[in-house]
């Protein structure tokens, strides 16, 4: 077992003391630790609360707050996080062109071809259910715990035990797997098996090259906030954007 590498001090007192460096191992234990709790929140915790989309946000919520207060504890700082207050202005910047662009895509896909942003599972949903997901549950039960979870938490344990590609993977895939069992879930129409593990592989897949994305905004920026806008833009606006194409 390899020993803890030591380094020696002086004290004002001209004392000597040793001061135990973090092995390999241990700084690989906390961002390990957070992917393994996060998989289990999403595909074993979630499923198993009831069908309340309310009740998911608020533990979705809950569950990032305690993960932000373990971080503060074990000495990750707000930058480290992607919240220092010095990475603000370039977040919003890159967040806000992320959501413009989510809105002249989408408004260019209504104008052109609606009928590819119908989804048969908002039918029947009313106005104020839609408005509901798209203005609160979305934003903060999915958007933002989840980009505190992985480009904040996850990405800044991460990144201070990895190079930075090796970080921007470990939270990219964790990321995918996520929504492992969301992708398992049944689909809107019903597949044979071999389609159905195809469009499981093809869900992973596109949100492991989502994580990446989001994961490349937060290291560019140092802000979680960038992330959050292309979220919120690929999300909630693609949300608002299928309603207004089942009302038309």
């Amino acid at each position: 077992m390899t020993a803890p590498h030591t380094v020696t001090t002086s004290r004002p007192g001209g004392e000597d003391t040793a001061e135990a460096r973090p092995t390999h191992w241990q700084r690989l234990a906390p961002p390990l630790v957070v992917a393994v709790v996060l998989l289990v929140w999403s595909n074993l915790v979630l499923p198993a609360l009831p069908a309340d989309a309310v009740l998911k946000a608020l533990f979705n919520v809950g569950g990032v707050a305690a993960m932000i207060t373990v971080a503060r504890l074990l000495g990750v700082t707000w930058a480290d996080l992607g919240i220092g207050r010095g990475t603000w202005a370039a977040g919003l910047r890159w967040g806000g062109a992320a959501i413009g662009v989510a809105v002249l895509g989408y408004g260019a896909v209504l104008a052109v071809a609606p009928e590819l942003l119908e989804n048969p599972q908002l039918a029947g949903a009313s106005p104020g259910s839609l408005l509901l997901r798209g203005l609160v549950l979305i934003p903060l039960g999915t958007v933002l715990a989840e980009e505190l979870a992985f480009r904040g938490v996850l990405h800044g344990h991460s990144a201070r035990a990895l190079p930075v590609r090796a970080a921007l993977g470990v939270s990219a895939v964790a990321f995918g797997l996520w929504h492992l069992s969301v992708a398992l879930g049944p689909s809107a129409v019903p597949l044979p098996p071999a389609l159905h593990w195809t469009s499981v592989l093809l869900v992973l897949a596109v949100t492991v090259v989502g994580g990446l994305a989001l994961g490349w905004l937060r290291h560019r920026t140092g802000s979680v906030l960038a992330p959050i806008g292309l979220h919120l833009g690929t999300n909630a606006v693609g949300l608002v954007a299928a309603g207004v194409a089942l009302a038309h």
